[in-house]
């Protein structure tokens, strides 16, 4: 059984809740030939600058299996309306820091453009700045993932620095990556905020 953050003990699975969306921790049942079939997507993956390539499911099963649900999070996005895998997240939390690193892959196409991660990520936002405490969440998308730039944007981050030609692209040459935070009483005051 799953809890939800008001519930939640350390170390157990968890369950989050949007209008639309569960977000939960995965189990090796999610890898599923769709979940595998989105890392074999070339404009799936290539918001995480990773070239193509085949992984066999036990090595997705691994992946998902070192979550802890104490500091690292594997969390897949399900659709409430018909329980669809969707996408992904993994968040991983400094709790010395108090700071967390959240990265998240849509899978399915056709919910692109439809305001899942927003929706998702406040979620994700309400529990680790109530519920673990952090100060702090950011991001790294690299500065050609225009989709992940424009959600940290409307979901009231800061960028914070440019990384020049930090990383190789996997289509050749260098490409910026970008750093992106967000405060605790930032998030706060844009939930209260009747702008927002």
């Amino acid at each position: 059984m799953k809890s939800t953050a008001m519930s939640w003990q350390l170390g157990q699975p968890l369950c989050l809740e949007s209008s639309r969306f569960f977000v939960r921790s995965m189990t090796p049942a999610d890898v599923t030939n769709q979940f595998i079939a989105w890392t074999r997507d070339p404009e799936v993956i290539q918001t995480l600058n990773l070239p193509v390539r085949e992984v066999k499911r036990e090595e997705f099963v691994r992946y998902v299996q070192r979550f802890d649900n104490k500091v690292s999070f594997g969390l897949g996005i399900f659709t409430k309306k018909d329980d669809r895998h969707i996408g992904f997240y993994s968040v991983l939390c400094d709790s010395r820091q108090a700071t967390a690193i959240t990265n998240v892959v849509i899978g399915k196409r056709d919910c692109w453009g439809k305001g899942v991660v927003i929706e998702t990520r406040a979620a994700i936002l309400d529990f680790l700045f109530e519920r673990l405490a952090m100060h702090k969440v950011w991001g790294k998308p690299f500065a050609r993932n225009f989709p992940a730039v424009f959600n940290y944007k409307a979901q009231g981050f800061t960028c914070e620095g440019v990384l020049r030609e930090h990383l190789k692209s996997v289509t050749g040459g260098r490409i910026d990556q970008l750093v992106f935070g967000l405060l605790c009483h930032e998030w706060r005051a844009r939930k209260t905020s009747p702008h927002r």
